[in-house]
């Protein structure tokens, strides 16, 4: 089905995007195609279609293509040509995808973007605390109105959607987030999880491997436009700090750094910065962070909070002074090689070794 599926959607479908087992794009079936977040998708294996906004589905993609007005001489003319490739493609797609899952680089389970337009409700709650609308919008932040949950989107080095995130909008409810999963155990009997109704195969084994907007800094580390990287817990705290300026702060998702986490870390081969809560957990976790990256041979740097600050801190109750003051008098603790040519420029211009906004 892959060629045939793809090759329909690049003819047929507008603002299409392709991923290893789904195809997004806008639905052609209402508002005239005008939609902020494409809803309608496309499963590349099987070939089933359907839309998350307008409920308009189908099994066959011959069915949807009777359905945008093709002729049946047409149809099978486009399913003869794509379908003499599609085994052999199929074969290569997954081969590597499963090669880079391995290397920890890219999500396993993938979920198309049009998942996301299920989501699109503005999180109130962060906005009243001062995230503006646009930067949520940028990181497709949404509102999960039935489970009442904020949802973060968690993606891969690619870009690819593997996971969405909820984290509870209802006092005291746990657990605070909630990774969303296509089965769940419940006293030991599977049950539809928050995905199930779309994706019941769906599962979240290995979202946790990657790290939150790591898609968003990879060219500008990889191509060192960028030398600083900046590591906290959660997303709310990666967030504050972009929207004060320090747009290359990813988040562990946690405080447990996995083995997969520390390789994509050290792949970059950049100077990190380790912000953690300041809660005897987070502090906890700093030191491990710490630990772990400072035998790399790049420099590896913990962030202090100011002494007025109680244990119960994060990142996201400094302000835009308070956040430079802690980033340039952060402590070293590790690393081994320091580019003294760099260095020596930095210091020609009156600046420390430290990370500066974008």
């Amino acid at each position: 089905m892959f060629g045939l599926a793809d090759q329909i959607a690049e003819d047929h479908l507008e603002r299409v995007r392709l991923k290893t087992d789904y195809i997004s794009a806008v639905c052609p079936f209402h508002k005239g195609g005008q939609e902020r977040h494409p809803s309608f998708w496309i499963n590349r294996t099987t070939g089933s279609w359907g839309c998350f906004t307008c409920t308009t589905s189908g099994s066959s993609l011959k069915y949807m293509l009777r359905e945008l007005g093709l002729s049946s001489r047409k149809i099978e003319a486009e399913i003869e040509e794509a379908e003499k490739d599609a085994e052999k493609a199929i074969k290569i797609v997954h081969a590597k995808r499963k090669r880079k899952a391995r290397e920890g680089f890219e999500g396993v389970s993938l979920l198309p973007d049009s998942l996301l337009g299920v989501f699109d409700y503005l999180p109130v709650d962060l906005v009243n605390e001062g995230f503006p609308e646009e930067l949520l919008q940028a990181h497709d932040i949404g509102f999960d109105q039935r489970n009442s949950r904020i949802t973060f989107p968690i993606r891969d080095l690619k870009g690819q959607l593997i996971g969405i995130s909820g984290r509870s909008t209802r006092p005291g409810e746990v657990p605070k987030y909630l990774l969303y999963n296509g089965l769940r155990d419940m006293n030991g009997k599977e049950v539809q999880g928050e995905l199930g109704e779309w994706f019941p195969q769906y599962s979240n084994d290995s979202v946790r491997d990657h790290l939150w907007r790591i898609h968003c800094v990879y060219e500008d580390l990889m191509s060192r436009r960028w030398e600083q990287l900046i590591l906290v817990e959660g997303y709310k705290a990666a967030m504050w700090l972009v929207k004060h300026g320090w747009y290359h702060t990813v988040a562990i998702m946690g405080t447990k750094m996995t083995e997969k986490q520390e390789r994509i870390i050290r792949h970059f081969g950049v100077e990190v910065f380790v912000f953690t809560d300041n809660n005897q957990p987070g502090q906890e976790a700093a030191v491990n962070w710490c630990q772990r990256l400072a035998v790399s041979s790049f420099p590896v740097y913990r962030v202090r909070y100011p002494d007025h600050c109680d244990e119960s801190a994060q990142p996201d109750d400094l302000e835009d002074k308070e956040l430079e003051a802690v980033l340039q008098n952060s402590e070293r603790v590790g690393g081994k090689y320091v580019d003294k040519r760099r260095l020596a420029r930095k210091q020609a211009r009156g600046q420390r070794e430290k990370p500066w906004k974008r």
